[in-house]
């Protein structure tokens, strides 16, 4: 059986946590990149507010392609505006998750994972609309938001759990 760790991060928390895991599980990488710039405090604006809308961001390549060759999937992604990042709603929308197994990964800057479970819940419907099975969702916590909390504290949270 196969891996692939789909991810998108803006301050690196969880591209640490992504390739952490990666090695762990001997997974390959992949990783949503943006076409547009979220760049200074205009692009933290910005992303919260497309969060929140539920909008969708162009990315680079076709992700969910690669995607498609892995029986595991583990989705990592930052919870913006309570919301998920418009890069991972966009992969969302594409992937076929047909005889797939995915466990999505969330970082945020509430150490309690406040509404993290209305992500999973959408990201769930999203997976099983594709044909995929919805695993389970994690909710760890990063930092304040546009700050790196650091590789040691989250390898330590994904060590815990795996």
């Amino acid at each position: 059986m196969s891996t692939g760790i789909v991810f998108y991060s803006r301050s690196n928390n969880t591209r640490v946590a992504a390739e952490f895991l990666a090695g762990m599980l001997k997974a390959e990488l992949i990783e949503l990149v943006e076409k547009g710039e979220r760049k200074g405090f205009t692009g933290f604006i910005k992303s919260g507010y497309q969060a929140a809308s539920g909008k969708k961001s162009e990315l680079q390549g076709e992700p969910w392609e690669n995607a498609k060759k892995h029986d595991n999937l583990y989705l990592l992604t930052p919870i913006w505006g309570g919301s998920i990042t418009p890069a991972m709603n966009t992969f969302l929308g594409h992937a076929d998750f047909e005889g797939q197994e995915v466990t999505v990964i969330t970082f945020q800057a509430d150490t309690k994972g406040s509404g993290s479970e209305k992500i999973y819940e959408k990201a769930k419907e999203k997976v099983e609309r594709g044909r995929g099975k919805f695993l389970r969702g994690v909710a760890l916590h990063s930092a304040a938001p546009g700050k790196f909390a650091g590789k040691d504290y989250i390898e330590s949270q994904i060590d815990k759990i795996f």
